[in-house]
């Protein structure tokens, strides 16, 4: 029987477990806290422990091979000690409580062998495998987890060396290591990790990450054992292979693409870039230092740096400029940047170059276009015909004469459309005109219009586009009278019409017969009472591979193949056998002149000849590709019922009417838990698990009303208390246009694949969100840095004061913006930022600046994060600005209005605005509010500066979507 050790290790007596050599195998909890004792210890090692009288009889009677024996009181170290041995398996010593109370105290254990016992004691029940090995690295004993990862039992492994787990072209470096190992022990104790791969029962390789505890000395009388723990590391050396392949995959994608990319660092170091790039810069670039002037302004590289600091994941930061290259042409090009990411304490841009030299030129030419149409309009009246000008189909400019020539009155053609002015006379199709136009072809057509006394006036009109391609096209249109030529050409045409009415009646009778059958597709072949070819059309020629010449003459039966009873080889009987008019069908198959032998399908007729004689006609179809193609679908179709039954996703086939499952495999059987020929003839509906919060009926009818398109779905199903995630497919099949007559549902269990990527989205966001809450605060520290420095440099420099002054507060406007987004990664609220400009202000000048909030609560309005730093800079330079232009020791007056559809933001200073000043007309050049109109966004929002009374307000309003309000944020 097999030994109870849990049962052993749960009795307070002290039980020892030796084998038939008197060694010990197992002590219980009880033994190895009371005994100085380890498994593997012989009998002699375990004298200090049970008394010399106890040790000898043990030997007298392991020797003797007695079943069990009793030791009376005081007849060794305690009173009453048991020795059992258990169906000839092992020898079990219990020792009563009293005999190991009297035992000598336990050895003490060195620093080494006490961590090592902790450890065996505490990883024996851990889910990580373990095992213990003695110095010559046999196996003494292994947890369950152990035995969970190889697929062995206790009994297979014990007294083994683990190196036979080990892959065979492994074995000899797993030795070298163990051997490096037993020189370390000896020298220095202590723990050893290493990864390598071991074999399951299954044949499977399996990676592993072990860590080593060696001892030495002690208790164990100079004996060194080593306990190993491992780490089933498998999946993570399958995700990393795949996360190399997807790389790999990337990589392929960024030197494919047509656009120039490139990656680099803040440094300016060039960490990767595609062949478009290179070409555009000029060739192969190591650093931005070397790039050229103009692509480092498109870059935005200045000075060994980036001109604008960039968060990690913004939006693309786009800009256009002329490129010269290698070949002496200057290309213009529109550069994309964006900070990509933050690695190693650095941030990474990428920027991608696109060639618009060709939109370039043809705005240029488009320009020119417009130029040549406005010259042209100088000459129009002039000219004997009538001239119009097109944008698009609509007359926007013509001369008198083009009004006249169709009737109408002086400025009424202009703002119609050319299709309504032509269209009562028109002789062509005006229909295809859009389509020449597009195609920048001239288009002709001729037009007859009735003059006030009823004579007929015909007019050639030819349009032709001028501009270059585009939405509207420009076109130019001209009328010119051919009424005499029209005229002319009518009596000429009814002269030629009449002349080829007669030349027609007289060849008529000869060939009309033949050139028919000649243009026909299917072969037509003429043999006389002989069996000899007198005519073949072109495609009978073709399908025997020869000329007329070839074959007339020739017996037909020249294509018949070796078959008996060949139609070809029965030409004479058939003229008794068939009359006049009868037809015999036959299907056969024919050997052309080059080898080729191929199927036909065609009757044989019995005719008069043109000569009076009698004729047999043959009408000869290929049918080859045909029975070929049949053969193919019928493999195909063999094929593909294989495929399906095979495939690892449930497929089911259903009659689109009723429902009736036509066809299933088996993953859609064991999806539905029923066998394919019980679920054959029944309800989809029916025999699909329940769904949690949807209709697979409703579904199944939209699919159905859809006939068009793929409907997908996505179900979870509850089974033996596991929800499982299914997405299925709905595609309607149908044979015709207006009827569906079958529905296909393909399902993939996809549970796995969406724990996955929960997982990973959560891990993303979290990640996202500290990373981001740590760059905030290292851009406020910088940029305060930044002020700092530049504050101590006034100190030494008086003279660059007004500029440093002004320039430190801007940066502290976006230090204050950055730190109010340290630990917040929301959006931001519009008070805290202005009370944030307005004190950094205040510090910067030491003037008094009062804010006062009216309206709505302070919090209701928010700023995006990408707002925020713009219209922080556009406060800064306003509070600035009325700070310098208004008297010492006055106060700056601020005032915020949160309106229910914006925010309004006023800020006042004593002073007096020129006269006649407007906002608008100011020049370009004033830096203070040029710089508030340009950072300030494009849409949803203001800028005014008025007078009012003895004060010059600026107010900025800022709306939606600039700014958000709190119930709008995502």
């Amino acid at each position: 029987m097999k030994l109870p050790l849990a049962l052993l290790d749960a009795l307070v007596e002290s039980v020892l477990v030796f084998d038939d050599s008197a060694r010990l195998v197992h002590a219980n909890q009880a033994a190895l806290r009371h005994l100085p004792c380890e498994p593997g210890m012989n009998l002699a090692d375990l004298g200090p422990a049970l008394g010399q009288p106890l040790q000898d009889r043990l030997r007298a009677v392991l020797a003797g091979g007695r079943i069990d024996a009793y030791f009376p009181p005081g007849s060794g170290a305690g009173s009453g000690p048991v020795l059992s041995r258990l169906d000839s398996g092992p020898w079990v010593l219990c020792l009563p409580p009293e005999s190991t109370a009297s035992a000598p105290s336990r050895m003490p254990l060195t620093l080494i062998e006490r961590p090592l016992r902790e450890l065996r004691a505490m990883l024996w029940a851990a889910p990580f495998p373990a095992m213990l090995q003695d110095e010559d690295f046999r196996l003494l004993d292994v947890n369950d987890a152990f035995l969970a990862l190889t697929g062995r039992t206790r009994e297979a492994l014990i007294g083994t060396d683990p190196i036979a787990l080990s892959p065979s072209d492994e074995r000899d470096i797993t030795r070298q290591d163990r051997d490096r190992l037993d020189r370390e022990a000896a020298e220095s104790i202590g723990p050893a990790l290493r990864e390598s791969r071991l074999i399951d029962s299954d044949g499977r390789a399996r990676w592993v990450r072990s860590t080593r505890y060696a001892t030495g000395g002690g208790v164990m009388g100079g004996r060194r054992l080593l306990m190993t723990v491992l780490q089933d590391t498998t999946s993570e050396h399958a995700a990393r292979e795949q996360a190399e392949r997807f790389s790999r995959e990337l990589d392929h994608w960024f030197d494919l693409s047509p656009m120039g990319m490139a990656l680099f660092d803040d440094r300016g170091l060039v960490l990767r870039a595609n062949q478009g790039f290179e070409a555009l810069a000029g060739g192969p670039l190591v650093d931005l230092s070397e790039a050229s002037a103009p692509l480092r302004a498109l870059l935005s590289w200045t000075q060994g740096a980036m001109a604008q600091p960039m968060a990690p994941g913004g939006a693309w930061v786009s800009s256009e400029g002329a490129l010269p290259h290698a070949d002496g042409q200057t290309r213009w090009v529109r550069a994309l940047l964006r900070c990509d990411e933050v690695r190693a304490g650095r941030r990474r841009y990428m920027c991608m170059l696109e060639d618009r030299s060709a939109e370039d030129e043809r705005d240029l030419a488009q320009a020119r276009a417009e130029q040549l149409l406005g010259e042209l309009s100088t000459i129009l009246e002039s000219s004997p015909a009538g001239i119009a000008s097109l944008h698009g189909e609509v007359l926007f400019q013509c001369n008198s004469r083009f009004e006249r020539m169709l009737g109408l009155a002086p400025g009424t053609a202009v703002g119609g459309t050319i299709r309504r002015l032509l269209a009562g006379g028109a002789q062509g199709a005006l229909d295809q005109l859009d389509a020449v136009l597009d195609r920048g072809e001239q288009y002709e057509t001729e037009v007859v219009v009735e003059d006030e006394d009823g004579a007929r006036h015909w007019y050639a009109v030819t349009i032709r586009r001028t501009g270059p391609a585009g939405r509207q096209p420009l076109a130019i249109v001209v009328l010119s009278e051919i009424t005499r030529l029209k005229t002319q050409q009518a009596e000429l045409a009814h002269l030629a019409g009449e002349h080829e009415r007669m030349a027609g009646v007289l060849g008529q009778q000869a060939d009309r017969t033949r050139a028919v059958l000649d243009s026909v597709l299917v072969g037509i072949v003429t043999a006389d009472e002989q069996g000899r070819i007198s005519w073949l059309n072109r495609s009978a020629r073709r399908m025997f591979g020869g000329d007329l010449g070839d074959f007339m003459g020739q017996p037909l039966h020249i294509v018949a193949t070796d078959e008996a009873g060949h139609p070809f080889r029965r030409t004479v009987p058939l003229f008794g056998e068939l009359r006049d008019g009868e037809a015999l069908q036959f299907e056969c198959r024919v050997q052309a002149r080059d080898a080729r032998t191929f199927w036909v399908v065609g009757n044989a007729v019995a005719t008069l000849g043109l000569q009076g004689g009698r004729e047999m006609t043959f009408a000869l179809m290929d049918i080859d590709q045909r029975r070929q193609a049949e053969s193919r679908i019928a493999e195909a179709q063999a094929s593909l019922q294989r495929i399906i039954e095979a495939a690892p996703m449930a497929i089911t086939v259903c009659d689109a009417a009723t429902l009736r499952v036509l066809q299933i495999n088996r993953a859609a059987a064991a999806l539905c838990g029923l066998p394919a020929p019980a679920a054959v003839g029944r309800s989809l509906v029916q025999i699909h698990p329940p769904v949690a919060g949807a209709s697979l009926q409703s579904d199944i009818d939209e699919a159905l009303a859809h006939p068009q398109v793929v409907t997908p779905r996505e179900y979870r199903i509850e089974r033996d208390g596991r929800v499982e995630i299914w997405d299925a497919r709905f595609l309607p099949l149908a044979r015709s246009e207006d009827r569906v007559d079958q529905l296909l549902m393909v399902a993939t269990d996809v549970t796995t694949q969406r724990e996955a990527q929960r997982a990973e989205l959560e891990a993303a966001i979290a990640r996202r969100d500290m990373l981001v809450q740590e760059v905030h605060h290292r851009i406020k520290n910088n940029l305060q840095g930044v002020a700092g420095l530049m504050q101590q440099a006034v100190v030494r420099y008086p003279q660059v004061q007004p500029i440093i002054a002004e320039v430190v507060g801007q940066v502290q406007a976006i230090a204050q913006v950055y730190g109010l987004q340290v630990g917040n990664t929301g959006l931001l609220a519009v008070r805290s930022v202005i009370e944030a400009i307005a004190q950094s202000v205040q510090r910067t000048f030491g003037r008094t600046i009062a804010l006062t909030v009216e309206g709505e609560p302070g919090w209701r309005w928010l700023l995006p994060e990408g707002e925020s730093i713009p219209i922080a800079l556009a406060l800064n330079e306003l509070f600035t600005n009325a700070v310098k232009h208004s008297p010492a020791g006055s106060v700056v007056v601020c005032r915020l209005l949160l309106e229910p559809q914006a925010v309004r933001v006023e800020i006042g200073n004593q002073g007096r605005l020129p006269a006649e000043f407007r906002l608008d007309r100011r020049p370009d050049t004033v830096s203070g509010l040029g710089l508030v109109s340009a950072l300030l966004p494009r849409r949803s929002a203001t800028l005014s500066l008025t007078q009012q009374q003895d004060q010059v307000v600026a107010a900025v309003r800022l709306a939606p979507p600039v700014v958000r309000p709190e119930s709008a944020t995502p």
